[in-house]
């Protein structure tokens, strides 16, 4: 029965075209197909193939998937709120870590799935004209603090701590060479 399930789960791991991974993906296939046996030993071939395809997804895709922060512990880690709510260090720690990345602003996944690709070459296009009409008239401190921000996704908070500044300095920096941006992007 093993050889069958990793005959199965290497079947189904080849559609992946990584053989970085390829072994690892055949043994997270094995053990969901064991695990599935192990609650349903009548699982037919078809159900065996979906639950490795599954745990195989999951696992090149982990990443990708959605984390959910209670908003009572972004308050906390944002120092809004008291920490004496029993959350561990590991929990805040894990909860400062994501509520710092750039992923985290959820506006970031609001934007419609359907595909439209031209919309797609239009808004890149933009973007693109942008950050040309941000090198031309950007000095290269105000241009490297533009990046920082809205390429590399840091926060100003962060970006004051790096600068040895106000967080309120960085936003008055960043208020004029936004200004200075959009001035030149429309005078183009």
């Amino acid at each position: 029965m093993n050889n069958y399930l990793q005959t199965l789960s290497k079947k189904c791991a080849n559609k992946y075209q990584n053989t970085s991974h390829k072994e690892d993906l055949v043994s997270v296939g094995v053990l969901a197909a064991l695990e599935e046996l192990d609650s349903n030993p009548e699982a037919q071939p078809a159900r065996l193939w979906q639950v490795i395809s599954t745990a195989q997804w999951k696992h090149l895709n982990v990443d990708c998937l959605p984390v959910s922060v209670p908003f009572e512990l972004v308050r906390v880690v944002k120092g809004l709120g008291s920490v004496d709510r029993g959350y561990s260090k590991d929990m805040l720690d894990w909860a400062t870590l994501i509520c710092n990345s750039p992923q985290f602003d959820s506006s970031y996944h609001e934007g419609d799935t359907e595909a439209n690709h031209a919309e797609e070459y239009a808004e890149k296009a933009l973007l693109e004209d942008i950050w040309e009409a941000a090198k031309e008239c950007l000095t290269e401190e105000e241009y490297d603090l533009f990046n920082h921000y809205f390429q590399q996704g840091m926060d100003q908070e962060y970006l004051a701590q790096s600068l040895s500044v106000s967080q309120q300095a960085v936003s008055q920096k960043f208020i004029k060479m936004c200004e200075k941006v959009r001035k030149c992007f429309v005078n183009k």
